[in-house]
């Protein structure tokens, strides 16, 4: 079943990165891919990981990479601030994510069930505590989502020169998506509108609920998916592959 998922997710950002990428090559030194579109006019370009300068040919429908010089000059930063500043929404993103699912699960319990240990009650009577955590989980991911984008685009300009790289350009295009749609959920969630203020819980009944409901979670699922490309994807520009 895992591996079964794993060849499903496999196959799926395959075709994502052919599509978005376009031709690929990987660098002889750390083995970061990347992509033909980041070559300049003279089919040379830098590697944002190793630093190595590679001047790129085409021989016979196969990618030649051969490393001609390294780029000495490149700014080193003594704090390196925008990996340390991803961990926030990296890692309080997902426990929001589960905290609304709980609250999703624990409300479909209380709808099904008509009879329930008594124990139940307890559980019922936290959940408002739940959603309260849940907020501020997801509150203070997106918000620091925001300075993690600033700093990074802040090492793009900086450290990277603003060379026009695919796999930065992603990271860009999916911190805004991330923000935005981050934001949608902690206003909804803030606003009261997807769990009912007194229990915590989604009330079914409410077709206002539902509706909004279904965005929210849309929203969190989204961005479950969003964070987790972020986080491969920067841990291969830090790291190499």
């Amino acid at each position: 079943m895992i591996s079964e998922i794993k060849q499903l997710t496999g196959s799926v950002s395959e075709a994502f990165k052919k599509k978005y990428y376009g031709k690929t090559f990987r660098c002889p030194v750390c083995h970061l891919e990347l992509a033909h579109s980041d070559l300049d006019a003279h089919g040379l370009v830098v590697c944002p990981l190793c630093g190595v300068v590679m001047d790129v040919q085409d021989v016979y429908g196969h990618t030649v990479p051969v490393v001609n010089d390294v780029e000495l000059l490149r700014p080193q930063p003594k704090a390196r601030t925008h990996p340390m500043a991803a961990h926030l929404p990296i890692g309080l993103f997902p426990l929001a994510a589960f905290g609304a699912g709980l609250l999703l699960l624990v409300s479909l319990l209380d709808v099904i069930n008509s009879r329930l240990p008594a124990c139940w009650q307890s559980v019922i009577e936290r959940m408002p505590l739940i959603a309260d955590m849940t907020l501020v989980l997801l509150a203070v991911s997106v918000v620091s989502s925001a300075m993690t984008s600033a700093s990074g685009y802040w090492d793009w300009k900086n450290r990277y020169r603003g060379r026009p790289y695919r796999i930065i350009r992603l990271k860009l295009v999916f911190s805004w998506i991330f923000l935005a749609t981050g934001l949608i959920a902690m206003t909804l969630h803030g606003a009261g509108v997807v769990f009912s203020a007194g229990t915590g819980l989604i009330d079914f009944a409410s077709s206002q609920q539902l509706i909004l409901g279904t965005v929210y979670f849309s929203m969190l699922a989204a961005n479950m998916v969003v964070i987790a490309t972020l986080g491969h994807v920067g841990g291969n520009l830090v790291f190499g592959k």
